[in-house]
């Protein structure tokens, strides 16, 4: 409904007669006002990896233990015949199927056919993208083990057993399974990093994030995280240590003027040569890190976010239309002990 009394536009029965005879202006562009950006998604599926059909579309083979075993000999060259030791593993894991139905109403198709500003038809399409990657990434950092129709998440992949004792269908808890068990570690109060750092009431420093950064990677078997994600809250407090440590150094020859830009403060944090950077979808309180090389996004070949194309509802006896979009993934990791679940952080910022 058009609004008059402000500005040029007049009241009363001025203001009906005008929005009788005149359009209004549009700007032919639908600002959204939800949703959030996510550049752990972004990243993810940037680097994601195709899976395709059959039983367990993501099978991968682990091994947990060593498998032959190894001797000093001496000048006579014997040694003890070998033993034929087992230590491969399938972690299996079946896609999760999430779909987003389009409808396209009869009536609307008759009226927008000519007198569009902006067509639903083409809102709900982009829409159905963006619900889809908000679902995407807001179930990447919560326990989805209690429903079998949802994905894996970063949650059960680097845990070590408390919350996932199972993971792709391995026992992390059996005997000889130790090797599956991801890093769950704990900053809160009580554990020794508070002790050492006071994690659980100031946050992440420089100092403390270096020294789990060491941590984590030496428990990877020396391989260190691709990135580490976090709340912003927590985020913001690891900025301000490095905020209160910035500097701006003089150029000779160098003119200085209302005009020079002068940054402050830094979106992407760089520890140790590992990205911390925010995501909306962390928990607060929590951090996760992540190596690319073995946790991934993997997408249905059949179903990578596509449209069945429209059809009629006349069987169902309405006049009408309706699609559907698909999408077939799952985040896995192919080696939990190369990431890590931090909780029990404090001290956000908001």
């Amino acid at each position: 409904m058009a609004l008059g009394g402000t500005g040029v536009s007049p009241s009363g029965q001025l203001f009906t007669e005008l929005s009788s005879v005149v359009r209004r202006a549009f700007v032919d562009k639908l600002f959204v006002q939800l949703y959030f950006a996510s550049p752990s998604l972004f990243y993810l599926w940037g680097n994601s990896q195709k899976a395709a059909g059959g039983l367990n579309q993501v099978t991968l083979p682990l091994q947990g233990q060593s498998m032959v075993q190894g001797q000093f000999t001496g000048y006579g060259g014997g040694f003890n015949s070998p033993v034929i030791t087992p230590g491969v593993q399938n972690a299996q894991f079946n896609l999760a199927y999430w779909v987003v139905p389009i409808p396209l109403p009869f009536g609307e198709t008759i009226i927008q056919s000519t007198e569009t500003v902006i067509p639903l038809l083409k809102a709900r399409m982009n829409d159905a993208y963006a619900v889809t990657r908000q679902n995407i990434a807001r179930l990447l950092f919560t326990n989805n083990t209690a429903n079998p129709l949802y994905p894996n998440s970063m949650i059960d992949a680097f845990d070590n057993g408390t919350n996932a004792p199972t993971y792709g269908g391995i026992n992390r808890l059996g005997q000889g399974n130790s090797a599956f068990q991801g890093q769950y570690i704990n900053v809160g109060t009580g554990s020794n990093w508070n002790t050492n750092y006071s994690t659980a009431t100031v946050g992440l420093t420089r100092k403390s994030a270096a020294a789990l950064l060491e941590y984590i990677t030496t428990q990877a078997g020396g391989e260190a995280p691709t990135f580490v994600v976090m709340n912003p809250g927590d985020h913001t407090t690891l900025n301000g240590d490095f905020i209160g440590n910035e500097q701006q150094f003089a150029v000779p020859g160098r003119a200085y003027t209302a005009d020079t830009p002068i940054r402050s403060s830094f979106p992407n944090l760089n520890i140790s040569g590992v990205p911390f950077f925010a995501d909306y979808f962390v928990p607060k309180g929590n951090v996760f890190a992540v190596n690319t090389k073995y946790s991934n996004i993997y997408i249905s070949e059949d179903a990578a976010l596509d449209f069945s194309g429209f059809y009629s509802l006349v069987p169902l006896g309405q006049i009408g239309q309706q699609g559907i979009v698909v999408l077939g993934y799952n985040f896995v990791s192919a080696k939990s002990s190369s990431g890590a679940w931090i909780y029990g952080l404090g001290g956000a910022a908001f």
